[in-house]
Protein backbone atom coordinates (compact mmCIF):
# COMPACT_ATOMS: atom_id res chain seq x y z
CA UNK A 1 0.00 0.00 0.00
CA UNK A 2 1.35 3.63 -0.59
CA UNK A 3 1.64 5.26 2.14
CA UNK A 4 1.06 8.96 2.01
CA UNK A 5 3.57 11.56 2.26
CA UNK A 6 3.56 14.70 4.39
CA UNK A 7 3.49 18.07 3.22
CA UNK A 8 6.44 20.45 4.25
CA UNK A 9 3.35 22.51 6.44
CA UNK A 10 2.30 19.15 8.22
CA UNK A 11 5.90 18.34 8.49
CA UNK A 12 6.27 21.59 10.18
CA UNK A 13 3.27 21.73 12.04
CA UNK A 14 4.69 18.41 13.76
CA UNK A 15 8.53 18.99 14.51
CA UNK A 16 7.81 22.38 15.43
CA UNK A 17 5.54 21.47 17.91
CA UNK A 18 8.16 19.03 19.16
CA UNK A 19 10.94 21.58 18.82
CA UNK A 20 8.56 23.85 21.06
CA UNK A 21 7.71 21.90 24.00
CA UNK A 22 11.22 20.97 23.86
CA UNK A 23 12.34 24.58 24.53
CA UNK A 24 9.33 24.96 27.03
CA UNK A 25 10.70 21.98 28.81
CA UNK A 26 14.06 23.52 28.66
CA UNK A 27 12.90 27.17 30.54
CA UNK A 28 11.37 25.45 32.87
CA UNK A 29 14.31 23.54 33.64
CA UNK A 30 16.47 26.73 34.07
CA UNK A 31 13.28 28.08 36.36
CA UNK A 32 13.26 25.33 38.52
CA UNK A 33 17.13 25.55 38.88
CA UNK A 34 17.18 29.60 39.42
CA UNK A 35 19.54 29.91 36.27
CA UNK A 36 16.62 31.54 34.08
CA UNK A 37 18.12 34.83 34.11
CA UNK A 38 21.31 33.67 32.88
CA UNK A 39 21.85 34.95 29.37
CA UNK A 40 24.45 32.70 28.37
CA UNK A 41 22.21 29.47 29.32
CA UNK A 42 19.73 31.05 27.35
CA UNK A 43 21.03 30.81 23.96
CA UNK A 44 21.98 26.69 24.48
CA UNK A 45 17.80 27.58 23.40
CA UNK A 46 18.79 28.10 19.53
CA UNK A 47 20.88 25.40 19.59
CA UNK A 48 17.57 23.32 20.57
CA UNK A 49 15.84 25.54 17.88
CA UNK A 50 18.18 24.72 15.34
CA UNK A 51 18.39 21.03 16.06
CA UNK A 52 14.90 20.75 15.59
CA UNK A 53 14.78 22.31 12.48
CA UNK A 54 17.74 20.29 10.86
CA UNK A 55 16.12 17.06 12.58
CA UNK A 56 12.21 17.88 10.84
CA UNK A 57 13.86 18.31 7.42
CA UNK A 58 16.37 16.03 7.53
CA UNK A 59 13.04 13.84 8.47
CA UNK A 60 11.11 15.44 5.59
CA UNK A 61 13.54 15.13 3.16
CA UNK A 62 13.64 11.29 3.71
CA UNK A 63 9.96 10.96 3.96
CA UNK A 64 8.59 12.93 1.52
CA UNK A 65 10.71 14.17 -1.08
CA UNK A 66 12.41 11.09 -1.94
CA UNK A 67 15.33 12.29 -0.60
CA UNK A 68 15.69 15.39 -2.13
CA UNK A 69 15.26 18.91 -1.45
CA UNK A 70 16.51 22.08 -3.72
CA UNK A 71 17.80 24.98 -0.84
CA UNK A 72 13.85 26.70 -0.64
CA UNK A 73 12.54 24.08 -0.17
CA UNK A 74 14.72 22.87 2.78
CA UNK A 75 14.58 26.62 3.81
CA UNK A 76 10.61 26.58 4.01
CA UNK A 77 10.95 23.33 6.43
CA UNK A 78 13.57 25.21 8.11
CA UNK A 79 11.66 28.32 8.56
CA UNK A 80 8.32 26.79 9.06
CA UNK A 81 9.18 24.76 12.22
CA UNK A 82 11.26 27.68 13.74
CA UNK A 83 8.15 29.62 13.54
CA UNK A 84 5.60 26.91 14.97
CA UNK A 85 8.18 26.69 17.88
CA UNK A 86 8.23 30.62 17.92
CA UNK A 87 4.67 30.42 18.37
CA UNK A 88 4.93 27.91 20.97
CA UNK A 89 7.81 29.89 22.91
CA UNK A 90 5.75 32.88 22.53
CA UNK A 91 2.26 31.62 24.17
CA UNK A 92 4.53 30.20 26.90
CA UNK A 93 6.69 33.16 27.29
CA UNK A 94 3.40 35.02 28.37
CA UNK A 95 2.06 32.24 30.87
CA UNK A 96 5.22 32.01 32.21
CA UNK A 97 5.78 36.25 32.74
CA UNK A 98 1.84 36.61 33.74
CA UNK A 99 1.00 33.60 35.58
CA UNK A 100 4.41 31.22 36.31
CA UNK A 101 6.75 33.45 37.75
CA UNK A 102 4.62 37.65 37.70
CA UNK A 103 7.66 38.80 39.30
CA UNK A 104 9.90 38.65 36.14
CA UNK A 105 9.72 41.95 35.29
CA UNK A 106 10.37 43.39 38.07
CA UNK A 107 13.55 41.37 37.86
CA UNK A 108 14.09 42.10 33.96
CA UNK A 109 14.37 46.22 35.38
CA UNK A 110 16.55 45.17 38.28
CA UNK A 111 19.16 43.33 35.97
CA UNK A 112 19.07 45.81 33.59
CA UNK A 113 19.71 48.89 36.61
CA UNK A 114 22.47 46.51 37.65
CA UNK A 115 24.25 46.67 34.27
CA UNK A 116 23.51 50.24 33.61
CA UNK A 117 25.37 51.15 37.07
CA UNK A 118 28.84 50.46 35.46
CA UNK A 119 28.36 52.38 32.47
CA UNK A 120 28.87 55.47 34.08
CA UNK A 121 25.06 56.95 33.60
CA UNK A 122 23.58 59.70 35.78
CA UNK A 123 20.42 58.77 38.13
CA UNK A 124 18.19 60.41 35.61
CA UNK A 125 19.55 59.09 32.50
CA UNK A 126 19.23 55.64 34.12
CA UNK A 127 15.63 55.89 35.42
CA UNK A 128 14.81 57.29 31.75
CA UNK A 129 16.16 54.10 30.85
CA UNK A 130 14.27 52.18 33.03
CA UNK A 131 11.49 54.19 31.88
CA UNK A 132 11.50 52.72 28.51
CA UNK A 133 12.13 49.21 29.47
CA UNK A 134 9.23 49.15 31.72
CA UNK A 135 7.18 50.42 28.65
CA UNK A 136 8.39 47.10 26.85
CA UNK A 137 8.09 44.68 29.29
CA UNK A 138 4.30 43.91 29.51
CA UNK A 139 3.72 40.12 29.17
CA UNK A 140 2.13 41.08 26.24
CA UNK A 141 4.76 42.99 24.52
CA UNK A 142 7.15 40.25 25.83
CA UNK A 143 5.40 38.05 23.94
CA UNK A 144 5.00 39.89 20.72
CA UNK A 145 8.65 41.08 20.65
CA UNK A 146 9.48 37.05 21.81
CA UNK A 147 7.39 35.68 18.55
CA UNK A 148 9.30 38.64 15.78
CA UNK A 149 12.97 37.39 17.28
CA UNK A 150 11.99 33.57 17.02
CA UNK A 151 10.64 34.91 13.21
CA UNK A 152 14.13 36.22 12.50
CA UNK A 153 16.08 34.06 14.12
CA UNK A 154 14.21 31.09 12.24
CA UNK A 155 14.74 32.78 9.37
CA UNK A 156 18.60 33.14 9.95
CA UNK A 157 19.07 30.25 11.36
CA UNK A 158 16.40 28.30 8.34
CA UNK A 159 18.70 30.35 5.03
CA UNK A 160 22.17 28.61 6.99
CA UNK A 161 20.74 25.27 7.43
CA UNK A 162 19.25 25.24 3.95
CA UNK A 163 23.29 25.42 2.47
CA UNK A 164 23.72 21.59 4.24
CA UNK A 165 20.40 20.34 4.34
CA UNK A 166 19.49 20.52 0.30
CA UNK A 167 20.29 17.81 -1.72
CA UNK A 168 19.75 18.07 -5.36
CA UNK A 169 17.58 15.43 -7.50
CA UNK A 170 20.33 14.90 -9.97
CA UNK A 171 17.73 13.72 -12.71
CA UNK A 172 15.92 16.80 -12.28
CA UNK A 173 15.87 18.80 -15.22
CA UNK A 174 17.13 22.12 -14.43
CA UNK A 175 13.92 24.35 -14.49
CA UNK A 176 12.09 22.06 -12.17
CA UNK A 177 15.37 23.31 -9.60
Amino acid sequence: MDEKKPSVASNALNYGLITGAVLIVYSLLLYIANLYMNKSLGYISYLFLLGGMVWGTLEYRKKAANGFLTYGQAFTSCFLIGLIAGILGAVYMFIFAQFINPGLINEIIDQARVSMQGKNLTDDQIETALDYTRKFTSPILMMIFGFILYAIISAILGLLAAIFLKKPDPNATASSL
